[in-house]
């Protein structure tokens, strides 16, 4: 009798064990059905046209060069006024950046979509976008 209970308790931790073990592996194999991928990573349009308002919150004029990025190594550069704001006309993806008198940049900022107002700070050694 204890034999007959032993191989049959046997049996049955077997077929339990087995069953589980079946049971991991068909869940680990679901495969979800493929679904076609209707949205599209929208990247910002490189050469999209932006007006920038200038703002410089210095008492004292500031050198600046605004835009392309790759035109930094030889930049024109345009003097603006004190506690002024100019209006810059650019593209999605440049850049302005204070420079210092002998054409090396200070501070850049990036234009990004969204940007309105790019800011001089009060000490001009800085500059930041809004």
């Amino acid at each position: 009798m204890k034999n007959v209970l032993k191989i049959s308790l046997f049996v049955l931790v077997t077929i339990i064990t087995g069953s589980v073990a079946f049971a991991q592996n068909e869940t680990a194999t679901i495969v979800p059905s493929p679904k076609p991928i209707t949205e599209t990573p929208v990247a910002a349009p490189a050469n999209k046209p932006v007006i920038i308002t200038l703002h410089n919150a210095a008492e004292k004029s500031v050198a600046v060069f605004a835009g392309a990025k790759e035109e930094i190594k030889d930049p024109k550069i345009s003097v603006v006024g004190g506690l002024s704001r100019n209006t810059l006309y650019l593209m999605v993806n440049d850049a302005v950046c204070l420079m210092t008198v002998d054409k090396r940049p200070v501070a850049c900022v990036i234009i990004k979509p969204g940007v309105t107002t790019v800011e001089v700070n009060v000490s001009a050694n800085a500059i930041s976008s809004k």
